[in-house]
């Protein structure tokens, strides 16, 4: 091999070996920009475990299928997809391998877990005016939904997140004393339905998870 023929090649050698490292580089970004667009829909709240009686453990069952829908279908992923997972995944923080795992088999970055969830009727406030026959009181009561979200990435770090949804519904004659029978939640179930899809636009309003 003559000095000049060395010469080009000592010169070739390293570009291409930069070459190389650029292409590698540029490889696992376009790997990491798909990943980053994908997110997980997750549960996590055991209903069958609940004390809560048999009627109410079937509403809610639907009201946490209805909860990963509405997630499913608010939540934009403009580089990627959202995936609802349909299985009950029970995790705690401390022992997240499951969804981590979820996560890297579906190429997601982040993941809603929902932790727990409740929809009830709350007594507000009772007003009391006076008649010539005695008192009349009416008792006043909002419905609500109180989930808690946790959100995690992919080094699992995670942010928990309790949203809590109430709105006015309805006011009732106080009997006796100063309490009413309130509403029944299983029997509003279409308001209940009404009341956590809110909460979950909520939470998206103010976590804004896909950024």
């Amino acid at each position: 091999m003559t000095r000049r023929n060395l010469f080009v090649l000592l010169m070739i050698v390293p570009a291409l070996v930069l070459k190389a490292q650029t292409d590698s580089t540029i490889q696992y970004v376009s790997q990491a920009d798909i990943a980053r667009g994908n997110m997980l829909i997750i549960n996590s709240f055991d209903v069958m475990s609940s004390k809560i009686r048999k009627n109410k453990k079937a509403l809610f069952i639907e009201l946490t299928d209805s909860l990963k829908q509405t997630l499913y279908e608010a939540t934009p992923a403009p580089n990627g997809k959202m995936i609802v997972i349909p299985d009950l995944v029970k995790e705690a923080p401390g022992s997240d391998s499951t969804i981590h795992s979820l996560m890297v088999q579906n190429n997601a970055s982040k993941a809603i877990v929902i932790i727990e969830l409740n929809a009830f009727f709350n007594q507000t406030h009772v007003d009391v005016v006076k008649e010539a026959s005695g008192k009349d009181r009416t008792a006043y009561y909002d419905i609500c939904s109180a989930i808690t979200y946790r959100l995690y990435d992919m080094e699992a770090n995670f942010k928990d997140s309790k949203i809590v949804s109430c709105e006015f519904f309805t006011a009732r004659d106080v009997v006796s004393g100063l309490f009413a029978a309130g509403p029944d939640i299983v029997g509003k179930k279409k308001h209940a339905f009404n009341i956590v899809r809110k909460n979950a636009l909520e939470y998206l309003a103010k976590e804004m998870p896909w950024k």
